[in-house]
């Protein structure tokens, strides 16, 4: 077997496209990500994300469920606050928003397909 490593840290950061329904308008708090995959099946791929202070991310859905950890700062989903250290598991097809906290968020969001 081989072990495969993925260095976020050597990744530059990618914006949200304009054509994204979800992206901000200019001048308001926005979020950047960096995805990664393995290549494998057996590997959920993911993105390492950060929303900027105050950035919200209006309701939506996702087909595949979805793993937060949160790594810094937090954010409110629906009346739940989350802060660093959480872990969050939203299951494919729920609607749900976030917003960000004052100190902005790092999180990795692994998809898992059902």
């Amino acid at each position: 077997m081989t072990i495969e490593i993925v260095d976020l840290n050597a990744m530059e950061w990618t914006e949200v496209q304009a054509s994204w329904p979800g992206k901000v308008a200019p001048g308001e708090p926005d979020v950047q990500y960096k995805p990664f995959t393995l290549g494998s099946a057996l590997v959920p791929g993911g993105q390492l994300v950060e929303y900027e202070p105050g950035h919200v991310e209006n309701p939506h859905s996702h087909t595949e469920s979805e793993l937060f950890y949160i790594i810094s700062g937090g954010f409110s989903l629906g009346e739940r606050s989350l802060t660093a250290g959480m872990l969050v598991h939203i299951p494919g097809g729920t609607v749900y928003g976030t917003t960000a906290g004052p100190e902005g968020t790092r999180f990795l969001r692994l998809h898992v397909e059902t």
